[in-house]
C-alpha cells in the first residue's frame, strides 16, 4: 500500500530534506518516526516532491512511501486519518509536521508525478529587522520597488534557458526550464514573490529572488531579466538569497 503525506516544516535546523551521512535531515527524521509508529524492524524509505535546501522550508512538501505487511495495510487504509496524529507524536519539538495522509494508487510517485511545484520567497522589507521573522523572511532595509520587481519578474514566464539562474553545483544536464507564473506583490513590510514551475534548478527562486532584490532598489534596470536570459552568464546575475525566506507551498499532481 503507498501512502501519500503532506508535509510542513521549518527549515533552519536541517540540511535539507535530503538524507545525508552525519546531518539532521527532514526526510530521515520523518522516516525514524515512520518507522516507530509501523514497529518496522527494515528501513523505511521515504520519497520527497522537492529536494529543498539547508534552512529551507516548507507549508506543502509531499512525500510517499509503502507498506508492505498485510495486516498493515488493513489496519492502515481504514484508520489512515489517524496515521498524521500517529507519526506527529514522535515528531514534537522537531520543527516537521505531518498535516495530511491518504492512500494513492501504487503508480504515484511524490517526485516524478508533480505536475507543478509552488515557491514562495518573503523579504522583511523594513529599515529595521524583525526578531519575530528572524530565520523566516530576509531581512532587506533598503525600500524595494515591488511594482517594477514584478514588471521585470514576468519576463521569466514561458520557456528558457536559465543557466543565469542555476548554481554552479546544478547537476542537472539543461538549463531549459519553463516557468508558469511568477508575481512580486508587497503586504505592509512583506514582499512575497511567488513562482510556479513543474521543476526547477538548483538555486533558481533564490538567484531569481536575488536578482530582482537588485531591480528592486534601482541597482539594476526592469529589463535586466531580458539581458540574463540573452547571456546566459551566472555571474551576471543577483546574489543568491539566503534559504530563510523560501517556502515550498504545494505540489500538484
Amino acid at each position: 500500500m503507498r501512502i501519500k503525506l503532506t508535509i510542513e516544516y521549518v527549515g533552519t535546523h536541517f540540511f535539507g530534506w535530503q538524507k545525508q551521512n552525519d546531518h539532521n535531515s527532514v526526510q530521515e527524521t520523518l522516516e525514524n518516526a515512520i518507522k516507530k509508529v509501523l514497529n518496522y524492524s527494515e528501513e523505511i524509505e521515504l520519497y520527497g516532491a522537492g529536494r529543498t535546501d539547508t534552512g529551507v522550508h516548507a507549508t506543502g512538501q509531499v512525500a510517499h512511501f509503502d507498506i508492505n505487511d498485510k495486516k498493515r495495510c488493513e489496519y492502515w487504509s481504514r484508520n489512515i486519518t489517524k496515521l498524521p496524529i500517529a507519526i506527529n507524536f514522535y515528531l514534537i519539538d522537531t520543527g516537521v509536521a505531518v498535516i495530511s495522509a491518504s492512500v494513492v494508487e501504487d503508480d504515484f510517485h511524490a517526485r516524478f508525478s508533480a505536475v507543478a511545484r509552488h515557491y514562495r520567497y518573503l523579504i522583511y522589507n523594513r529599515k529595521i529587522g524583525s526578531v519575530i521573522y528572524i530565520n523566516r523572511m530576509w531581512h532587506v532595509p533598503q525600500l524595494l520597488d515591488h511594482d517594477m520587481m514584478n514588471v521585470a519578474a514576468q519576463d521569466l514566464i514561458g520557456t528558457h534557458d536559465l543557466n543565469a539562474f542555476r548554481s554552479a553545483h546544478c547537476n542537472a544536464s539543461s538549463a531549459i526550464r519553463t516557468i508558469d507564473k511568477i508575481s512580486v506583490t508587497r503586504h505592509d513590510d512583506v514582499v512575497q514573490v511567488d513562482i510556479s514551475a513543474r521543476s526547477f534548478l538548483h538555486n533558481q527562486v533564490r538567484i531569481t529572488v536575488g536578482t530582482l532584490k537588485q531591480i528592486g532598489i534601482g541597482r539594476l534596470q526592469s529589463d535586466y531579466i531580458k539581458y540574463l536570459l540573452e547571456c546566459r552568464d551566472r555571474t551576471k546575475a543577483g546574489e543568491t538569497a539566503p534559504p530563510d525566506g523560501l517556502y515550498l507551498m504545494g505540489v500538484d499532481y
